[in-house]
């Protein structure tokens, strides 16, 4: 993102500085006790204003602070207010990316391709009742999948930042997950983080404790599994791939080493099917298609023998593991029965689906004894219709399409990137929804794929440079900043 600083930026500045000055005499009445309310109204417009200098001045520190958030605090909210922090921060950056100019002007076919799914489903809003509930929904929504579009405005070194930012601040999440998934049960750790919403309690914004039971034989165990402030396995387990595979390209040394070990021994205590079998087809893709070299080959087996060594050494992981394939499996008979029933339910509304006001979406409990269908593409269908779930998986293969000339470039780690990434889009996607129904999920998807067209750029190759003029010769423009 290129900063520029025209005269309306001055005059911004100056009408921020007079607002400021105007407000303290407000603040000085409000403290003398005037109400809640007042004291409210306070907030927000003190809010306001830093927010309108920080957009106008330094936007790149709305990137910072949502790559902050949404590493370590996906569910946070402002202390005092109820307003979702990745919300309010994907906001003013996608403003700032419109503000400001940027070098990255012309829109990639993976961007279109989300501009045209969030315009059909504010068309299947509007087709299905408009209603506040369903209107809040959808604005959090596109906020969340207009991200990509947003990202994609910055310059490639402040996409890198952006991404070393998420790295750092999902690994702490992860150090502090597996704290909770082994020492500290009661989830002691959480305490400081209460004034974000998390907190030590019954309800589920305040206990993250999530447990899978298995029958060894002889007794049945409960085991808990890693959430860390993500709050659901699934949902931890997709953002720590996500930062695992960045922190492969974004990192060197013993940097990538020791963040990728935390983070792969969280997202094993997570114990998300959908995500460890994504890892494994995205590995195995990479052995078959990426032309490495014999040595690079045998200590990429190597290594990935050595994880599912561990693996299966490790009771949970391998129990977890082996569920899937028994007969009793709930989760398997869940998924087919509500595939079963989705041609039912959306018999009469399959050009713009059942719509975005639904209680299912706004409660967890109510989702899970209706038994929606966990597909992202199919609940991109139950909600907006047939044209919106086309979409989503136009969305999906042409990411495919860059994640396979990842595959077949030279660079190990964009070869990483790339087969982690068709893993998701064929495994992840078709096992859970989240992506789709969650916006911090969805907003965590857009990193995912605006650093698809980062990868597919770096793979390309690139034009050779003109050769450089002669000693004796002068340069027509300086290149000297």
């Amino acid at each position: 993102m290129v900063l520029v600083k025209p005269q309306s930026d001055q005059v911004g500045k100056y009408i921020l500085a007079a607002a400021a000055i105007a407000i303290c005499p407000v603040a000085v009445w409000a403290a003398l006790g005037h109400g809640r309310i007042m004291t409210l109204a306070l907030v927000g417009a003190l809010a306001l204003t830093i927010g309108a200098y920080i957009g106008l001045r330094h936007p790149l520190w709305l990137y910072w602070a949502l790559a902050v958030v949404l590493g370590a605090l996906p569910f946070g909210y402002f202390p005092g207010v109820h307003v979702p922090m990745y919300l309010l921060f994907a906001g003013g950056a996608i403003l700032a990316a419109i503000i400001h100019p940027s070098e990255q002007t012309k829109l990639t076919r993976l961007e279109n391709a989300v501009l045209l799914l969030i315009l059909a489903s504010a068309l299947s809003v509007v087709a299905t009742g408009l209603s506040i509930p369903g209107l809040l929904l959808f604005a959090k929504w596109a906020i969340a999948a207009g991200m990509t579009v947003a990202l994609l405005r910055l310059s490639r070194e402040n996409l890198a930042t952006f991404g070393r930012i998420f790295v750092v601040a999902a690994t702490a999440n992860a150090l502090s997950g597996i704290v909770m998934a082994t020492v500290d049960q009661e989830q002691r750790i959480l305490g400081p983080f209460r004034i974000f919403g998390y907190g030590i309690g019954a309800g589920l914004r305040e206990n993250l404790a999530l447990f899978v039971y298995s029958d060894e034989g002889r007794s049945i165990g409960k085991t808990m599994r890693l959430g860390g402030t993500w709050i659901l396995p699934n949902s931890a387990g997709l953002a720590l791939v996500l930062a695992i595979i960045l922190c492969l390209i974004l990192f060197r040394g013993w940097m990538r080493i020791g963040l990728t070990t935390i983070m792969t021994a969280a997202l094993l205590l997570t114990l998300s099917r959908s995500m460890i079998f994504s890892v494994a087809i995205g590995l195995l893709l990479v052995l078959l298609f990426h032309s490495m070299r014999a040595r690079d080959r045998q200590i990429a087996i190597g290594i990935a023998g050595l994880v599912a060594v561990g693996a299966f050494l490790t009771p949970a992981v391998r129990e977890r593991i082996m569920s899937t394939f028994a007969d009793n499996d709930v989760g398997r008979e869940a998924r087919t029965d509500s595939f079963a029933e989705f041609p039912g339910k959306m018999a009469g509304h399959w050009l713009f689906g059942l719509g975005w006001d639904r209680p299912e979406f706004r409660s967890g409990q109510l989702a899970q004894s209706l038994n929606y269908v966990s597909n992202a593409p199919l609940l991109t269908v139950y909600r907006g219709g047939i044209i919106t779930g086309f979409l989503f998986v136009a969305v999906l293969v042409i990411g495919c399409v860059m994640a396979y000339r990842a595959l077949r470039a030279e660079s190990l780690t964009n070869a990483i990137f790339g087969g982690m990434f068709i893993g998701i889009a064929v495994v992840s996607c078709n096992l859970q929804q989240s992506v789709v129904d969650m916006p911090q999920m969805t907003l965590t998807f857009s990193v995912l794929l605006a650093f698809m067209v980062y990868v597919d750029q770096s793979s390309r190759p690139r034009p050779e440079r003109p050769p450089a003029p002669a000693a004796t010769e002068e340069p027509l423009v300086s290149t000297a900043r």
